[in-house]
């Protein structure tokens, strides 16, 4: 399934705005079903959105399972960066 994050969201820098993609993305990972997430169109997010989203669904489901069923696509170099910073200190915060 895709999914475009401005069809859910109208920004991507408030944690209640993280939430609504948070509960749009159980929906979906909670069948098992993988998902791609289109970032095109919206901001690059901030990390409040990223905690109450990508966040909230890593420590529900752990990081291997959303890597292997959310995948963000149609990203913007800063997207993918912000992102990719998210992930790799989100990664260092678990281990520490």
């Amino acid at each position: 399934m895709k999914i475009r994050l401005t069809d859910i969201v109208t920004e991507t820098y408030s944690n209640s705005a993280g939430y609504k993609l948070f509960l749009e993305l159980k929906k979906y990972v909670s069948d098992n079903s993988p998902v791609e997430l289109s970032f095109l169109g919206s901001t690059p997010p901030s990390s409040s959105f990223l905690n109450s989203s990508f966040g909230s669904l890593i420590e529900e489901i752990g990081m291997e399972r959303f890597k292997s069923l959310v995948k963000p696509t149609e990203l913007s170099s800063s997207q993918a960066s912000m992102l990719k910073h998210y992930i790799s200190t989100f990664n260092s915060d678990v281990k520490a």
